[in-house]
C-alpha cells in the first residue's frame, strides 16, 4: 500500500477540517475520515488514498479544478518545504544540482515514485517522473510549481517549463521540461 508523509497531508486536512459545511465529504471515505479526525504527525506515514481523496477534493472545492491554480498552490507549498524541512535542497546559483537532489529527497515525502533530473544543458533539465499514480494529473501540476519555485530559490528567472510527455494521457511517464536564466 502506497503512503505520503504526514508533511504533505497536513495543510489538505487542515483546509478540510475548517470546512464546516460538509462540502469535502463527497471526497472522502469512511477510511479518510477516520484518518483525518485524528492529530496529523508531519513524520507519520499516511496512506495515499487519503492523501489523493483530500487532494482532489481540496482542488475541486477551493480551486474549482483549475490545474494553474494547482500549479502556484505547488509553488507556495513547495517554497514553505524547502525553505523549511528540506532546505538542504536548494544551493544558491546551482538549480540543476538542486534538482538532482531531488532524485533521493523524494522518498522523504512519498515511499513510492521516482524523480530523475536529467541536464539537457546548463540552463535547462528534464524532470522525468516515474511510478506516481499515472492519472493523478493535479499532483503533477503541484510537483510542476514547486519545481519552478525550488530554481527559482536557487537565483534563477525567466523560468518556463512545459509537460513533454503526460502519463495521464496514456505515456508511460511524466516528463517536464525546465529552462530558466541565472
Amino acid at each position: 500500500m502506497a503512503r505520503v508523509k504526514g508533511t504533505i497531508l497536513i495543510d489538505f486536512v487542515k483546509v478540510i477540517k475548517s470546512d464546516k459545511q460538509g462540502r469535502f465529504d463527497p471526497y472522502l471515505s469512511a477510511e479518510d475520515k477516520k484518518v483525518i479526525a485524528e492529530r496529523i504527525l508531519p513524520s507519520a506515514w499516511y496512506p495515499y488514498g487519503t492523501y489523493k481523496n483530500c487532494f482532489t477534493g481540496v482542488v475541486a472545492v477551493v480551486g474549482n479544478n483549475n490545474l494553474q491554480t494547482v500549479r502556484q498552490w505547488g509553488r507556495l507549498y513547495g517554497e514553505a518545504i524547502i525553505t523549511g524541512v528540506y532546505k538542504g535542497i536548494i544551493k544558491e546559483g546551482a538549480p540543476l544540482e538542486s534538482l538532482a537532489k531531488y532524485s533521493t529527497h523524494i522518498h522523504n515525502l512519498f515511499d513510492f515514485g521516482e524523480l530523475e533530473a536529467v541536464p539537457l544543458s546548463a540552463a535547462e533539465a528534464e524532470m522525468v517522473m516515474r511510478g506516481f499514480d499515472s492519472d493523478f494529473e493535479p499532483q503533477f501540476h503541484m510537483m510542476r510549481g514547486w519545481l519552478e519555485r525550488s530554481v527559482e530559490l536557487c537565483g534563477a528567472r525567466e523560468i518556463k517549463s512545459d509537460f513533454s510527455m503526460k502519463s495521464w494521457d496514456g505515456a508511460p511517464e511524466t516528463r517536464l521540461t525546465i529552462a530558466w536564466r541565472l
